[in-house]
């Protein structure tokens, strides 16, 4: 039997003159030394076995009578073996004969045919290569082998092949690669493509850092695709012999390597095995041409020094390297021909090489340790700072000077003149604000104007994004065609700017939390305008609100039960509602009492009632009182809410609202139980009152609280930021950014924490204002890296290795971490 993977042997003409047929023994074959197939697959190696014993072998495989060379081999190993000794040499058919011994098949149908040596081979290399399976490194030993037993040249191959002279020479390059290197060719780790551009580097250490590229897999499983590959050697093992410091003609420098015109490993000596390099000069051979450059480098150090300069290389250079790769300055010392190390736009050079040739002063030649071979012609900055004087002084008195040092004296005339206009302009600036600020601080009575609040307005109206501009254009009717354009004219021509300052302050603070970013907010712009707005009415309206939007957008319970089992918080439509959890007398009216609890408010009607109550409130007064509220809503000590509301799931004051209605017994009010301990806290006696603490004000949990059951509470020592709450209710203290890392208390059971940071220790953001950038921060730990006016700076690291992040805190914003 035959597959494709076989090795087919073309079909055999009618025996001739020294060619017979036969069935020979399996044993009496000895297998060829010349094969170019290496690897049998042993899977389909067993499958034609099985094959063979089924059905037999149908087509014969080629052999000759056993050269007398192989005499002593053969038979030394089938005396090993208790054999007898072969009589022929298996040319073509390999395969088949190595699965007739699986099949443990005694005969097997053979052409027998005298041949040479070189007849066997050429007959070997060109029936292997029809086989489909064939990989191109068996083609390139194939080949190499009939070059070298029958004196072909790779023209001839090709010609005897049908196949193209690039084609050819294309597989023998593969020849190039080290043995590792082909071990892991032949085990399939890279393909053909990517080990063409591996066989063209000329050093074996370098191959195998290539390889180790080619075959690293990323985070994701994938390795480098071919063209990251060649764009990987070209980058790191080869280099334009036109960037070259040296002369590539010249052969003096490396003898042992010639010149690089008449290298074999630059590009352009054979173009055909080059095709994808551009330049014909491209040095392949990295360590010769390292090597050049040394040399190089070397004959210009002896020839300064052979003029008396002074020249430093090394390590010596190394230490005086600074700036980057694409501008290295030298410390203590500047370049004379770069402009970058000048006055000016001219090098220096150009202004001081006159003076110093009349001193006799020579450049002393620095080594750049970025660009391998290069010397840098430098003078100490002292010798440069004199030189710059003297030829100023020239400039100054005489009339015809050289046109760079004219240039020179005019351009330190006019920074001296931009320097002393520059602080000018400040000076005066800065005593404005002085005196303005001190007519201020001295007069109750100067306040924010009209147009200082149209000023900060526009300002936030300019940095809205996109979609709140048209979230404000609706609520305007300005309407959404150039809705940003629209609104900034609105802004320049209101009468009210103060208002429409609010309204883009609720609209910019009007986010909902992210649980799948971590991202949580607190919507306190919002809520502190809707409270200047409606005073004691807010959080009517927030209940009546959050009722509206859970008849709308949530899905309705299947059943209710009469009363919550086991202290079960009620449903969310229960508590939006504002009522305490009805007793089981109270839900035994049935369906009439859970109504006049819960009455049902279409977002229209809603809005309606919500007018109603501001028109009230206007027309008492109170909202003109509530607008004068000083500082933040306070969030006062009561009975325990539900933890989970004073997390702000939603945002922080509107959940903070339904938390009023549950159940001093209900699991969900207490979120800070003590450790291994099921019991929930004891809720405050009705009326208690304690010390308040301000919104986002920074709060530690007091040592040695114990829980109902005498053991002491997981969050002791804690440290946390208050979050909204509801008069009557506790205080909700969160602890991190996950829904659970948060508690309710007491004002008796926190205390006030004001963090000490200390310079190189960690410290960990608590808040951090209303801008985003700063938002980022909140609940990350930093080291602290410096102080500041008002502050400290925070550095924080990236665990993906990226560049650190700076920001600046203020001690109020820190939890110091020991």
């Amino acid at each position: 039997m035959t597959e494709a993977h076989d090795t087919v042997t073309q079909a055999l003409p009618t025996p001739g003159a020294g060619e017979r047929m036969d069935h020979v023994a399996i044993v009496s074959i000895a297998r060829s030394l010349t094969n170019p197939r290496k690897r049998f697959d042993p899977t389909k190696l067993q499958e034609l076995a099985d094959s063979i014993a089924a059905s037999g072998v149908h087509q014969p495989i080629l052999i000759r009578p056993l050269p007398g060379h192989r005499l002593e081999d053969t038979h030394r190993e089938a005396r090993a073996l208790k054999q007898p000794a072969p009589e022929y040499e298996l040319v073509a058919g390999e395969r088949r004969w190595r699965a007739c011994q699986l099949a443990k098949v005694v005969q097997i149908p053979a052409m027998i045919r005298p041949m040479t040596d070189e007849q066997a081979l050429e007959v070997q290399v060109i029936e292997n290569l029809q086989r489909e399976d064939v990989t191109e490194l068996e083609e390139a030993e194939g080949y190499e082998s009939l070059m070298k037993h029958s004196k072909l040249n790779a023209d001839q191959v090709g010609e005897k092949i049908g196949k193209s002279r690039g084609y050819v020479y294309g597989r023998l390059k593969l020849l190039d690669l080290c043995q590792k290197a082909r071990e892991e060719l032949r085990e399939g780790k890279f393909d053909f493509s990517k080990a063409l551009l591996v066989a063209r580097i000329p050093n074996e250490q370098l191959q195998l850092k290539a390889v180790a590229y080619m075959t690293k897999p990323d985070w994701q499983g994938d390795v480098p695709s071919y063209r990251e590959c060649a764009k990987h050697v070209q980058s790191e093992f080869m280099l334009k012999l036109d960037t070259a410091r040296f002369k590539i003609s010249d052969a003096s420098l490396l003898p042992e390597a010639g010149t690089c015109t008449d290298c074999k490993k630059r590009t352009g000596a054979n173009q055909e095995l080059w095709s994808d390099i551009k330049s014909a000069d491209v040095c392949t051979d990295p360590s010769c041409f390292h090597k050049k450059t040394d040399a190089h480098t070397a004959l210009m150090v002896r020839e300064a020094k052979d003029k008396g300069q002074s020249v430093i290389v090394g390590k010596e250079a190394e230490e005086l390297a600074s700036g980057s790769y694409y501008n290295a300055k030298i410390k203590g010392y500047r370049r004379l021909d770069t402009a970058e190390d000048s006055p000016t736009n001219e090098p220096l050079r150009k202004i001081i090489g006159t003076q110093m040739k009349a001193e006799g002063i020579q450049p002393v030649k620095i080594e750049n340790p970025r660009k391998k071979g290069e010397l840098i012609d430098a003078l100490p900055n002292e010798t440069v700072l004199r030189l710059l004087k003297i030829v100023d002084g020239q400039a100054q008195a005489a009339k015809e000077v050289s046109k760079e040092v004219r240039d020179f004296a005019n351009d330190k005339k006019a920074k001296a003149e931009a320097k002393a206009k520059n602080q000018y302009e400040r000076a005066w600036r800065d005593d404005l604000l002085d005196t303005a600020w001190q007519a201020i601080s001295n007069d109750e009575g100067i306040g924010f104007t009209t147009e200082i609040h149209r000023f900060l307005l526009l300002r936030m109206v300019h940095s809205l994004a996109t979609d709140d501009v048209a979230a404000v254009a609706d609520v305007l009717g300005l309407g959404r065609v150039a809705a940003h354009s629209a609104l900034i004219e609105h802004a320049k021509e209101t009468k009210r700017p103060d208002q429409l300052h609010m309204l883009c302050l609720m609209q910019q603070d009007n986010r909902i939390d992210n649980p799948t970013y971590g991202y949580r907010v607190s919507n306190e712009g919002l809520m502190l305008v809707a409270s200047a707005a409606m005073g004691e009415g807010l959080q009517k309206a927030i209940s009546t609100l959050k009722a509206a939007a859970t008849d709308k957008f949530l899905p309705k319970p299947s059943a209710q039960p009469d009363a919550p089992k086991g202290g079960l918080p009620l449903q969310p439509a229960a508590r939006a509602g504002g009522g305490a959890a009805r007793s089981k007398k109270g839900a035994g009216k049935g369906s009439a009492a859970v109504a006049n609890e819960v009455p049902k408010t279409s977002a229209a009607h809603a809005s309606a009632q919500i007018a109603e109550a501001l028109q009230e409130l206007q027309e008492s007064g109170a909202a003109a009182a509530a607008q004068g509220v000083d500082g933040a809503p306070v969030a006062d000590a009561q009975a325990p809410t539900s933890g989970a509301e004073a997390q702000g799931n939603d945002a922080a004051p509107v959940d903070a609202v339904a938390s009023q209605d549950l159940p001093p017994s209900s699991p969900a009010a207490v979120d800070d139980q003590a450790e291994g301990d099921d019991e929930q806290q004891p809720a405050a006696a009705p009326g208690q009152q304690g010390v308040g603490f301000a919104i986002d004000s920074v709060v530690r949990v007091k040592d040695g609280l114990r829980g109902p059951n005498n053991k002491l509470r997981k969050t002791c020592g804690r440290v946390g930021v208050v979050k909204q709450g509801l008069p009557g209710g506790g205080i909700p203290v969160m602890f991190g950014p996950r829904a659970h890392e948060s508690g309710i208390f007491t004002a008796d059971e926190l205390e006030p924490y004001k963090a000490d940071p200390i310079v190189g220790k960690r410290a960990r953001v608590l808040k951090a204002g209303m801008t985003e950038r700063r938002n980022a921060f909140v609940w990350k730990e930093g080291t602290v890296s410096g102080v500041l006016e008002d502050g400290w700076q925070i550095t924080f690291h990236s665990k993906s290795g990226g560049l650190p992040t700076q920001e600046a805190f203020g001690t109020d914003e820190l939890e110091s971490i020991e």
